[in-house]
């Protein structure tokens, strides 16, 4: 098996160990006469609803369409900006303390 076939297995077996899914599914590179190629990849573990997905022209002088993907997260969680005041502010530590703590360890 060459490099590419290789690449190719080890990239297969990763999604399907993790459950993941491979979003883009149409060709990304456009290049003069050649077939068009699906070269970008995007894994997800499955986020329900499917993301959105828009092939937009390629920017500048490239030949891979630009891609514009819409997630829509559904975890169930709510989140608080309330946790932010218990956080330990490691920048304000009493080093000078903390040296003379741990002197004596060793």
């Amino acid at each position: 098996m060459d490099n590419a076939g290789q690449w190719s297995e080890k990239v297969l077996q990763l999604t399907m160990v993790n459950a993941m899914d491979q979003w883009v599914e149409k060709s990304t590179r456009y290049r003069g006469e050649e077939e068009p190629t699906l070269l970008d990849l995007v894994f997800t573990k499955k986020p329900e609803p499917p993301p959105i997905i828009q092939y937009l022209s390629p920017m500048g002088r490239s030949d891979n369409v630009t891609l514009e993907m819409q997630i829509k997260e559904e975890d169930g969680i709510s989140y608080r900006d309330d946790y932010k005041g218990m956080r330990l502010n490691h920048a304000r530590a009493d080093f000078k303390k903390l040296r003379v703590y741990f002197a004596d360890t060793e």
